[in-house]
């Protein structure tokens, strides 16, 4: 029997989609919300850790409209360990070049972007992780964010 190309093509993109998700331990994507992302705002993330050994890097995701102020975004990142340890960092993501052209990928005026944060972390500590993300612009509300997410997967 013969197998045609489409088939096989088929074959390896879903043999390649399994391997990436088994090497994921989080990811999830909140929606900001139509009316902007106020100040107040923290975006919440649990992560559960159960491996400590392996290392693990981790991803922000951004999602924006293309009338977005902007060609940065700066954020508060917090992580709280189930021990009660707590980290903060400052960010900036540039979201666009010194030309204005948006970053990520994108169509139809939304893009997409996908940024590292951490490489080669190793948990302390098995429980739940809680990941707080605030924005840091000079604006009380931010227009035209319109997602934000997390990705954390399996280091090589």
């Amino acid at each position: 029997m013969r197998r045609t190309p489409g088939i096989v093509i088929i074959l390896l993109t879903l043999v390649l989609t399994a391997s990436c998700a088994k090497r994921n331990l989080y990811l999830r994507n909140v929606p900001v919300g139509r009316e902007g992302w106020p100040v107040e705002q923290i975006m919440r993330f649990e992560v559960t850790v159960t491996d400590t050994s392996n290392p693990y890097n981790m991803y922000l995701q951004v999602r924006n409209d293309g009338r977005y102020e902007y060609s940065n975004l700066w954020l508060f990142v917090t992580t709280h360990s189930p021990t009660g340890a707590m980290i903060r960092d400052t960010l900036e993501c540039k979201l666009a070049d010194e030309q204005g052209r948006w970053l990520g990928r994108g169509s139809g005026g939304r893009y997409s972007l996908e940024m590292p944060y951490r490489y080669t972390i190793r948990f302390p500590n098995s429980g739940m992780y809680l990941i707080e993300i605030e924005h840091g612009m000079r604006t009380s509300v931010l227009n035209y964010i319109t997602d934000l997410g997390i990705r954390i997967q399996k280091s090589n």
